[in-house]
C-alpha cells in the first residue's frame, strides 16, 4: 500500500523525468562494447574452438602444471601441452624446428639472447598487442613481439641444518671457500643464460677465473633451479648459487633454507614471452599470453615460482625482498654480447672437460 501511494504521488510530468533519467542511466550501463573488446572476444572464441595451446618454457618445473591448471580453470575449453627445457636448449630446439618449418610451439617463454632477437628480425615471432599490455610500463614491451612477464634474481642459498659451526655465506667468493669443498651446487653455465650472466658479473667484480675456482672447490652441477634447490633441501650439497624462481614457494612451505643476495651485487634476468609465427593454435597462444599478464596470471606465476612484474605488485613474494630493495642490481642482458656468451660457455666447458 505504501509503495502504491508513493508511486501514485509522482505527477505525470515527474514520471516522465524519472523514466527519462532511468533510461539514460541504463543506456550508460549498456554502453556499446569497444572495438578492441569485440576483437578480443573474437580471439577468445576462436581460441576455444582451437581447443589446445602448446607451451614451451624455461619456467620452474615443479610449478608449470599448477600454473597451467589455473589457466585451464579460466579457460576450460583450452587444453594445454607443455615442453620444459633450460633456456639454452629451449632456444636451440625452437630455432631448429622453425628453420625446418616444423611449427609445433604456440607460446614460448625464455630468457632472450641474441639468437632470439635475431629470430624476431627473421620472422620467428608474431607482432601483436595483448589487451593487458596497457597496464604495464613500456619497458616490458619489445616491439610488440616479446613481453616480460616475470624476472629472476641470482642468490646464494643454503641448508640451515648443514652449516655446522660455519657462518652462512654472504658473498659470491664464499662459494669458492675451501670450507664448502664438495658441498657447493649450481646450474652449469652452458645450460642457462641466467648463469652465463652471473658468471660474467663475477668476472666484472674481480673474481679471477670463477670456473677454475669452483672446479677446485669440487662444485656439483644440477639441472635447473628446481634441481638445485631440491639438492640443497635433500642435503646433497650445503650451499648453492640459485636463480630464485623456486625459492619463495618453498620458503612459505617451511623448507630449511637460508638465502642472501650479496651486497656486491646480483643480476636480474627477464623472462620474455612471445607468440610463435605460424603457431598451430595462434588464438589460443594469444589468450595464454594475455592471461599470464593479468593480475590472476601474475599472481599464479608468483605462487608457482617466480617474481611478478605487474606494476600493481600483485602476488609479490611474501618471503623475498623486492628487487628495488637489493643493492647493485644489474640487468644481466647488458653484460652479454654474443662473443662474450660464447667465450664464457666455451671456457667453462673446457675447464670442466665437457664436450
Amino acid at each position: 500500500m505504501l509503495k502504491e501511494q508513493a508511486t501514485n504521488a509522482v505527477p505525470r510530468r515527474g514520471k516522465a523525468i524519472v523514466f527519462s533519467a532511468l533510461f539514460s542511466s541504463l543506456t550508460l550501463l549498456a554502453a556499446p562494447v569497444s572495438a578492441q573488446e569485440a576483437d578480443w572476444a573474437t580471439v577468445e572464441e576462436a581460441a576455444r574452438k582451437e581447443g589446445t595451446v602448446v607451451f614451451y618454457s624455461n619456467l620452474q618445473p615443479n610449478g608449470i602444471e599448477g600454473l597451467l591448471a589455473e589457466f585451464r580453470a579460466a579457460y576450460p575449453e583450452i587444453a594445454t601441452e607443455q615442453i620444459r627445457l633450460g633456456s639454452n636448449p629451449l632456444i636451440e630446439r625452437f630455432e631448429t624446428e622453425f628453420n625446418a618449418s616444423r611449427h609445433l610451439a604456440d607460446v614460448v617463454v625464455t630468457y632472450a639472447d641474441e639468437r632470439v632477437y635475431k629470430g624476431a628480425e627473421n620472422g620467428w615471432i608474431e607482432t601483436w598487442t595483448p589487451p593487458e599490455l596497457a597496464n604495464y610500463p613500456e619497458a616490458v614491451n619489445y616491439k610488440n613481439q616479446m613481453f616480460t612477464i616475470q624476472e629472476t634474481r641470482e642468490a646464494i642459498i643454503w641448508n640451515t641444518g648443514l652449516l655446522g659451526s660455519n657462518p652462512p655465506p654472504s658473498e659470491w667468493k664464499d662459494l669458492m671457500d675451501p670450507i664448502w669443498k664438495g658441498k657447493v651446487g649450481m646450474n652449469p653455465p652452458w645450460r642457462s643464460l641466467a648463469i652465463q650472466q652471473i658468471a660474467a658479473y663475477w668476472e666484472d667484480i674481480g673474481i679471477e677465473d670463477p670456473a677454475a675456482a669452483l672446479k677446485a672447490n669440487d662444485v656439483r652441477f644440477f639441472e635447473g633451479s628446481g634441481g638445485i634447490i631440491q639438492a640443497v633441501i635433500r642435503g646433497d650439497v650445503a650451499v648453492a648459487e640459485l636463480s630464485d624462481i623456486p625459492l619463495n614457494p618453498l620458503l612459505e612451505e617451511g623448507a630449511p633454507l637460508g638465502f642472501v643476495y650479496p651486497e656486491s651485487g646480483t643480476t636480474t634476468s627477464a623472462s620474455r614471452i612471445f607468440v610463435a609465427k605460424n603457431a598451430p593454435h595462434p588464438n589460443a597462444a594469444k589468450v595464454l599470453t594475455n592471461w599470464l599478464m593479468t593480475e590472476e596470471g601474475q599472481t599464479a606465476l608468483v605462487k608457482f615460482g617466480g617474481l611478478s612484474v605487474n606494476p600493481s605488485g600483485c602476488g609479490r613474494p611474501a618471503m623475498l625482498p623486492a628487487t628495488f630493495r637489493l643493492k647493485n642490481v644489474v640487468d644481466g642482458e647488458s653484460l652479454l654480447t654474443p662473443e662474450r656468451q660464447a667465450q664464457i660457455v666455451n671456457h667453462w666447458r673446457t675447464v670442466f672437460e665437457i664436450q
